[in-house]
Formats: structure tokens, C-alpha cells, sequence
């Protein structure tokens, strides 16, 4: 269809026209050949795959001019089925561009893959990379998979999400990497709930949240299964924003490994929270959550709170190994909000300077069991401090070694 590799000039209407010829003859494969394809933004169709060949490149176009559509994705699909997109080959964002020297976000393509309505789709051993915004967003699409890619940002590549599952159910995230400047797996509820989520056989990096829950939590976002992944250099490992008034229920968190080392001073293996953005919201409901089996290396501390009108109830941490390296200074800290545009709320709890490396607040049924905590130098900080905690069982709780 016209397409030429490595001649700086775009490509897009041709690898439209060759999805458009699959589709049109019900379905089929596009073949990306050996070589650097300059595009803007392309569609997919229903029962089209896409398949790169080793060395194939798709490379996203500097100018904002060439991306079309309300969002200006480089990739964008609605309502498709039995699709997918795979091989050896690289999707570069050209991502740069799209900011300034101090990583203050110009216009830009956002997001930059936009899946919507989509059922029976696979991504599978594609490198995502230079992502100018989120790099892909998944909205209301059911039986998804992710395997073997990567996804890699500048850590300070302002807003460069990984995978964002908004709204959507069965979706497996498998033996891939994903290392970016903001959240690496999202998962929000805006309209609908998001359900059975799978991330598995995973690394995880990100200069913010390895795995976050929010802070779109209108909806409830239940069984979901974190299991099998190394989670390192985040400000957050595991972090749960409860602040629009849904539920977090029935969700685990197995046999994860987790390395803070952000730019951030105050850093969390876990952190969960419940709150409000403004005043007129009502507070969400987190219950029946459990962490089993977590290494951590930490300069901070784990922070679980829920809120004098929500309490956390019925939580598990089943196995737990915490070893403080360099102890930061929480005595001034605040909370996090999930966003810094989200202000503080005069009605709002906030435990972080508490003096407890392991820090509960407002829960009713708090289940503590097998917990060893490390350092190798002295710790100002008391090891568990406990405020408005009801019908707690701590069993084999070492402290400091």
C-alpha cells in the first residue's frame, strides 16, 4: 500500500488503507516489515491483527497536527473484537517532544493507545516505548490480555501511565515489564466496576505507583489477583486511594517483592486510604483485602487508614518482611492525596507522621500474622502504632533485628 521504511516521511494512510483492505475482506494480518515507519494516529478494525516483524518499528509523529480524533491517540479502537497486535517489533512515542526541559507537559497526544469497548483483544511482545502521556488506556472492554511486553518511560516523563484499566473485567497482565514516570498498572472505576484483573510474573517500576487503585474509585473494583511480581524504584508498591465513594473488596496481593527509591522523601510499600476529594462526596468502602507473603526494602512505611465514618474491615497481611534501610523523617509528612491537585480536607484523617513504621488506623478486623521487621541501624520509629483499631489478632510479630 505505498508504505516505505526509514524515509522520514508518514506512512499512516497506508497502514490504514492495508487494516482497512483486512477488515473489509473479513478480517486478516498487517504485516509491519523490518524498518522505522513514521505515523499519526491509526485505527484498528474488527478481526484485524497486526504483526511486526524483528526490527519493525512504528514511530509516532512529532507534530500534534498529524494525530486526528477528540483524544489524538496514536492508536485508537472502539467497540472491536478478535484483535490483536504482536511480534517482535517497537511502538516509540517519540515522547520528548511532548514536554519541555523540565518536564512540564506541552499539548500532546493523551492518551497515547486508547482502547475503547473492545472484547477478545491481545497485545503480546510488543515494546511500548517514549510514551508521551498514558501509554495505553483500556476503557469498558472485556477478556483482555497483555503478555510479554514491555513498556519503558523516562521516570520523569510527566503523566507516562503504563496499562490504565478503566471500567473493565478479565483482564490478564503476564510475564512483562513495565517501567515508567507515573503509575505502571492503574486501575479505576469511573462508570462501571472493574472486575477479575490478573497481573502476574511481572516487574513493575515507576517514579510514583507500581499498582494503584484509584484515585477513579466510584464504582468497586473487586477480585483482582496481584500475584509473582518484583515491584521496584516507586514511591508507592501497592497503594489503594479510596475518594469517590466506591468499593475495594475481595482483591490479593501474593508473593511480591518490593524495592521503594523514588525521587520521592517519603516513600510506601503499601499504602491505603480512605477519603474524600471534596466535601459532598461520600466515603467508599474497602473491606476483605489481603496481602500474603511481601518482601519490602523501605526507606518509609506502611500507611492504612480508613476514616472515623468508613472503616477498613476485615484486613490480612499474612506474611510479611520489612527491612527499613535509610530511615526518612515522617515527623512533617502529610498524607498523600493520589494527586497533588486534590487539596486536604479539614475533615480528613492523616496518620503519616505517626510514629509507627507499620501504621493502622479506623479498622475493624485487622488480621496480623507472621510479620518480621529489619534494619541495620537503629529505628526512631516505634514499629506498629495502632489508632482506632478494633478486634485486632497479631500473631508471630517480631520487631527490629
Amino acid at each position: 500500500y505505498g508504505a516505505i521504511a526509514d524515509d522520514n516521511m508518514l506512512d499512516t494512510k497506508a497502514i490504514q488503507q492495508a487494516i482497512d483492505a483486512c477488515e473489509k475482506n473479513g478480517g486478516g494480518t498487517v504485516i509491519i516489515e523490518s524498518g522505522t515507519f513514521d505515523i499519526g494516529t491509526i485505527t484498528l478494525k474488527n478481526k484485524v491483527s497486526v504483526f511486526f516483524e524483528t526490527g519493525a518499528m512504528l514511530q509516532g509523529s512529532p507534530r500534534l497536527d498529524d494525530y486526528t480524533g477528540e483524544k489524538k491517540a496514536l492508536i485508537y479502537g472502539n467497540t472491536l473484537s478478535n484483535v490483536s497486535i504482536s511480534g517482535m517489533g517497537v511502538i516509540d512515542g517519540s515522547g520528548a517532544t511532548y514536554w519541555d526541559d523540565d518536564f512540564k507537559a506541552l499539548d500532546r497526544p493523551e492518551p497515547w493507545i486508547l482502547l475503547k469497548n473492545c472484547n477478545n483483544l491481545r497485545i503480546r511482545d510488543i515494546k511500548f516505548q517514549n510514551s508521551p502521556s498514558h501509554t495505553i488506556r483500556l476503557e469498558t472492554s472485556d477478556n483482555i490480555k497483555f503478555e510479554g511486553i514491555s513498556i519503558i518511560n523516562p521516570h520523569q516523563g510527566p503523566n507516562t501511565d503504563g496499562i490504565d484499566i478503566v471500567d473493565s473485567k478479565n483482564v490478564f497482565v503476564s510475564n512483562s515489564y513495565i517501567s515508567t514516570g507515573d503509575d505502571a498498572i492503574c486501575l479505576k472505576s469511573q462508570k462501571d466496576t472493574v472486575e477479575n484483573v490478573v497481573v502476574t510474573n511481572c516487574v513493575l517500576e515507576s517514579d510514583d505507583a507500581a499498582i494503584k487503585f484509584g484515585t477513579g474509585s466510584h464504582m468497586a473494583t473487586r477480585y483482582c489477583t496481584f500475584s509473582n511480581n518484583v515491584i521496584k524504584k516507586t514511591r508507592y508498591g501497592i497503594s489503594l486511594f479510596m475518594l469517590d465513594g466506591g468499593v475495594f473488596e475481595h482483591n490479593n496481593f501474593s508473593n511480591i517483592i518490593i524495592e521503594n527509591g523514588s525521587r520521592h522523601t517519603h516513600q510506601y510499600p503499601i499504602f491505603m486510604d480512605i477519603d474524600k476529594k471534596t466535601p459532598e462526596r461520600n466515603y467508599g468502602i474497602v473491606r476483605n483485602n489481603t496481602f500474603s507473603n511481601i518482601t519490602a526494602v523501605t526507606d518509609g512505611k506502611i500507611l492504612i487508614s480508613g476514616h472515623e465514618q468508613s472503616r477498613i474491615e476485615n484486613l490480612i497481611i499474612d506474611g510479611l518482611r520489612l527491612t527499613v534501610a535509610n530511615e526518612a523523617d515522617f515527623s512533617q509528612a502529610k498524607k498523600p492525596r493520589g494527586n497533588k491537585n486534590y487539596p486536604k480536607l479539614a475533615t480528613s484523617v492523616d496518620l503519616a507522621p505517626k510514629s509507627g513504621v507499620l501504621t493502622f488506623g479506623y479498622i475493624n478486623g485487622l488480621r496480623l500474622n507472621d510479620i518480621q521487621l529489619y534494619s541495620s541501624s537503629k529505628v526512631n520509629k516505634e514499629a506498629l502504632y495502632l489508632e482506632e483499631v478494633q478486634d485486632l489478632e497479631n500473631t508471630n510479630f517480631k520487631g527490629f533485628k
